[in-house]
Formats: C-alpha cells, structure tokens, sequence
C-alpha cells in the first residue's frame, strides 16, 4: 500500500481515535498530522496490520501530548469537535440529534479514566479485535477485558445518574405547574 492509499484508508479512524483521547480538534490533527509523518517514513515492509500499527503510533503520539502537559508545559482544553468529522451533509434533524448525542456522549467518555476510554475507542470506535488492542497497548488480553469491563461500568453509572438528575429536574419543573 503507497502512502496515498494508507492515508486516505486510515485518516478518519487515527483522527477519531485521536480527538476522543485528546479532546480538542487542533490538537487531533495536529497528532493525526504527525502520526501520518512518521508511517509514511517507517518501513511498512514487514507488517501485517497495518491499522493497528497506525493507531499504536497515535497511541504513543497522544500520550506523549498529554505527558507533557501534566507536567506543566500546556493545560488540555476542554473544547469539543463541533463538526462530524466526515463532513457529509445530513438533514437537519439528523445532525441535530447526531450533535445531541455525540456532544453528550463525548461528555460522558471524557470522564472516565484515560486507560479505560482508551481501551474502548480502540475496541469499539476503531473495531479492532481485542488481541489487537492488547497487542498494540502491550497489555495482556485480561487486562484489556478487564478495563473495557471498568469503563462500560463507569460510563453505565454515568448515564444512570445523568438520567437520576435529569428525572429530578424534570419533576420539579412538573410540579411547578
């Protein structure tokens, strides 16, 4: 595969993966940016999966961001990609409620821990295989069930007591009539 094709057949996964990990779109195209960089001057000779490779690169890339800026070099933002990322034109109630739900579950994925999103945009966003995911995170294939299972979890009791306060606010707004 040349590197036109490489990057036209991957872009929007390692940009989704990346902007989900980082959650800020500048920051997103900056590391898909980089990861393309250096996949187009590796040796792509010898490998066999070439999208679990791209998005270990964007793993290792968005890491490293937020390594940095823990340490005090830059503060994450918390800004969210207005936009689908395809950018095709759906109709207007379809981007409406497509906007609802990916603002709201954006919100939610951003409150877990950063292993256990990581673990599930993998799986989940990107569709690789879990021994791919484990194969790319260094991590046994238990571990990776095991923090799939935990941020399932968590982003489950999220949306429960998201849907508990909503519940609450809506009976007091009812009983207000």
């Amino acid at each position: 595969m040349n590197d036109l094709e490489l990057f036209e057949n991957y872009k929007t996964t390692v940009y989704r993966y990346c902007l989900y990990m980082l959650k800020h779109k500048g920051d997103a195209e900056d590391i898909c940016q980089e990861v393309f960089v250096k996949a187009m001057l590796a040796d792509r000779s010898r490998l066999y999966n070439e999208k679990a490779w791209l998005l270990r690169i964007a793993a290792n890339e968005c890491h490293s961001l937020m390594r940095r800026r823990s340490r005090g070099r830059s503060k994450e933002q918390n800004v969210f990609l207005q936009n689908d990322p395809l950018n095709h034109e759906p109709s207007v109630e379809t981007a409406y409620e497509r906007h609802e739900t990916t603002s709201e579950f954006k919100v939610l994925l951003g409150q877990i821990k950063p292993k256990f999103r990581e673990v599930l945009l993998l799986f989940y966003m990107a569709d690789l295989p879990i021994a791919d995911v484990a194969d790319m995170l260094d991590l046994p294939i238990g571990t990776v069930k095991s923090r799939m299972n935990r941020g399932l979890k968590s982003l489950r009791k999220q949306m429960e007591e998201q849907n508990e306060h909503t519940d609450k606010r809506s009976d007091i707004h009812a009983s207000n009539y």
